[in-house]
């Protein structure tokens, strides 16, 4: 796969310009990652009913497979969620929603949309979530003990906290961000600069990032 080049900042993706691209859908099939991407590891509730849905693309995970193959050899990169369901989406944008309702009672509909779709992928466009593709995938790094070297998801409070390219990190944190993104970009994975551990391919926000007005993986269904 071809790499993506690193554009310091990353590149902003407005719902107006991810509505905009042509999805030509493929029928790639879905593949469960814990099997075709054996280095990566997994929450305790990967694969069981209510936890994380192991699975992706079929290129996707194989270009996982190989990010993990290169990620140097003190860390390991863990799986956070990989497909979600509209239901699932649906439900996560409307907790962000609510959230921000009960906080700033004040504001008017289209603000509290607003701030909700910077938090989770709406499911009113026509430009369906990443995770209901199959091409998006999140990933942290893990160490051999278990520990992570950065969390997600960062303060709610402060979301920024999570943007690939900010400052208000450890340098060590950093670091190892930039490490990550290399890799993962190495591989022909594009990142979402406002959360450092979203990356994906194949779906309408890899084509906003990479240049592409034409992208093959729309909504796609779990297999039985």
């Amino acid at each position: 796969m071809k790499p993506v080049k690193v554009l310091s900042g990353g590149v902003p993706e407005p719902m107006s310009a991810l509505n905009k691209v042509k999805i030509l859908e493929n029928n790639e099939p879905l593949v469960d990652i814990r099997v075709a991407c054996p280095l990566l590891t997994f929450p305790i509730d990967a694969g069981k009913e209510g936890g994380m849905t192991t699975f992706l693309r079929q290129t996707v995970a194989k270009m996982l497979n190989e990010a993990s193959e290169k990620i140097p050899k003190e860390y390991r990169l863990h799986a956070v969620s990989a497909w979600r369901s509209f239901e699932r989406q649906k439900d996560i944008w409307w907790s962000h929603y609510n959230r921000h309702k009960e906080q700033n009672p004040h504001w008017p509909e289209h603000q509290l949309r607003r701030a909700a779709n910077q938090y989770a992928a709406p499911v009113s466009h026509v430009a369906p979530p990443g995770h209901c593709t199959g091409g998006a995938v999140d990933v942290v790094l893990q160490r051999p003990d278990g520990s992570f070297v950065d969390l997600v998801p960062p303060d709610l409070k402060d979301w920024s906290l999570g943007h690939t390219w900010t400052n208000k990190v450890d340098p060590a944190v950093r670091e190892a961000r930039m490490m990550l993104l290399e890799t993962m970009l190495g591989v022909g994975f594009s990142n979402c600069r406002d959360e450092y551990w979203h990356y994906s391919y194949g779906d309408s926000g890899w084509a906003v990032r990479v240049g592409e007005k034409e992208c093959p993986y729309g909504v796609a269904p779990l297999p039985t």
